[in-house]
């Protein structure tokens, strides 16, 4: 998954980046931005090193509980 890709959440733009490591583990590294379309503010960035899994799913979930906690816990 790519950083383009953005999935909106309670006003806020999540852009997961799952990165595949020299180990053969899935980083989970991402952005939260405000607004719907990312275009406001960068609130919250994950970036390497980070939480490593097995596999790309299990990283992606990851990212989309982590970003919904905070987002609730760090409202605009």
């Amino acid at each position: 998954m790519t950083s383009e890709h953005k999935l909106p959440y309670k006003g806020h733009a999540i852009f997961p980046q799952v990165v595949l490591q020299e180990n053969g583990q899935y980083a989970a590294c991402f952005t939260i931005k405000a607004g719907y379309d990312g275009s406001g503010e960068v609130r919250y960035v994950r970036e390497l090193p980070t939480t490593e899994f097995s596999n790309e799913d299990d990283a992606v979930a990851y990212i989309l509980d982590f970003s919904a906690d905070w987002i609730d816990q760090n409202m605009l």
